[in-house]
């Protein structure tokens, strides 16, 4: 879903619009700081540009797995589920400090089991030997 919500949280946020689903999402002053503050806008812009790059990058590695040694491709999965889980963590975090609502909280457990999903793949392809040995 990423690599649509996350363009689209981006213009969004460098727009300044309000999401007409924002209440559901994050508390009044969360909404109200991230309008009137540009570093917040930045960093709102910065985690929507990760999520989308990230994402491509599991498309990437998912559409050309075949031709990558394994290990190579179990190294990038490892950072890709690091990135993940901190993502996670984070969302969560701001949900236990009434930032954001129970949808963003639901997001961070999503990207913490989205990222023990890619860790155990990584484990996977690590321990797998290359097709040519």
């Amino acid at each position: 879903p990423w690599l649509v919500l996350a363009p689209l949280n981006v213009v969004k946020v460098l727009l300044n619009k309000r999401s007409p689903i924002a209440h559901k999402i994050v508390h009044e002053a969360s909404e109200k700081c991230q309008a009137e503050c540009g570093i917040a806008r930045m960093w709102a812009t910065l985690f929507w540009s990760a999520q989308f790059f990230i994402s491509l990058a599991l498309l990437s590695i998912w559409l050309r797995s075949k031709s990558r040694a394994p290990h190579v491709v179990a190294d990038l999965l490892y950072v890709i589920s690091a990135a993940k889980g901190m993502i996670g963590c984070l969302l969560l975090l701001n949900y236990v400090k009434e930032v954001v609502r129970e949808p963003v909280a639901a997001g961070g457990v999503f990207e913490i089991v989205c990222a023990a999903m890619i860790a155990s793949t990584a484990s996977g392809k690590a321990t797998s030997k290359p097709k040519n040995a």
